[in-house]
Order: structure tokens, then C-alpha cells, then sequence
């Protein structure tokens, strides 16, 4: 297993594949943010493939009060490849990443069924369940980064 940075045309597979199936081509798996100057991609690469993927960007959610924040979007890992640890070192090598930059919190919209993954990371969370359109119901969780 090899974490690493990866360009944001190489998260466009698995994102179709994973989070957003209802579009059409996967060349339009995007977000708005992509593109900004503060944003890193991370993928997590088994034997050559690549298996797990992130987008991290500066963002500040008044949900908390810390003052540098990073929000995780889009992370997906292949079907075959569940439980196996990929997004969990994914996550790590983002809180490294996180730490050099100095940021003090790394916050995101946790789909329900990934709560118990990040609650295992040491995530906390609002007890607020909202609805993401086409996507579902998630929560808002956060980890201080030390």
C-alpha cells in the first residue's frame, strides 16, 4: 500500500464508480472547489492500483471554532477493496499532510454509514442528520489535528 499525492483527473474513476454512479460521464465527477489553490488530492495505491482517493481543502465551517480548517470531500475507496485500511491510511497521511500546514482541524459531511470509520479515527460529530440531494444522509464530524 502507497499513499501519495495524485492529480484530480486520476479521483474522477473511482468518484463515478463509488459516490456519484447517477452521472453520466466520469469525466464530470467534480466539485465546484477542485481547482483552488489550496487543494490536495490523495490517493492510496495497491499494487500499482489505484484503490482509495480524498480531496482536501482550505474551508471554514462555523459548525466549530477552530481558526485554520481543512475539509475532506469525496473520498471513496473501490468496492474490492473495503476494510482492508486504505481510507484509514488515507486519512493519516491527510493529518500529516494537515499537521506541516499548521491547520488545527480537519471537518467533513460524513455519509451515516461512515460515521462508525471516522468515530474509530477519533472524529467527533454533531448529532445533526441532514439530507445531501441525490447522495443522502449524513453528519457533520471533525478531528483536531495535533
Amino acid at each position: 500500500m502507497q499513499t501519495q499525492l495524485i492529480t484530480l483527473n486520476q479521483t474522477h474513476p473511482l468518484r463515478h464508480l463509488v459516490l456519484w454512479p447517477h452521472i453520466e460521464k466520469e469525466e464530470d465527477c467534480i466539485i465546484d472547489i477542485d481547482h483552488r489553490d489550496d487543494a490536495f488530492h490523495l490517493g492510496v495505491f495497491v499494487d500499482g492500483e489505484l484503490k482509495c482517493i480524498g480531496s482536501f481543502f482550505a474551508m471554514h465551517s462555523p459548525k466549530i471554532s477552530f481558526e485554520k480548517q481543512y475539509r475532506l470531500r469525496a473520498m471513496a475507496t473501490h468496492p474490492d477493496s473495503h476494510g482492508k485500511g486504505l481510507a484509514r491510511e488515507l486519512i493519516l497521511h491527510a493529518l500529516e499532510i494537515l499537521k506541516e500546514k499548521q491547520q488545527d482541524v480537519l471537518w467533513c459531511d460524513a455519509r451515516i454509514k461512515a460515521v462508525g470509520f471516522y468515530e474509530k479515527l477519533g472524529f467527533q460529530q454533531i448529532d445533526e442528520i441532514y439530507d445531501v440531494p441525490k447522495i443522502g444522509p449524513h453528519k457533520f464530524m471533525w478531528i483536531e489535528i495535533n
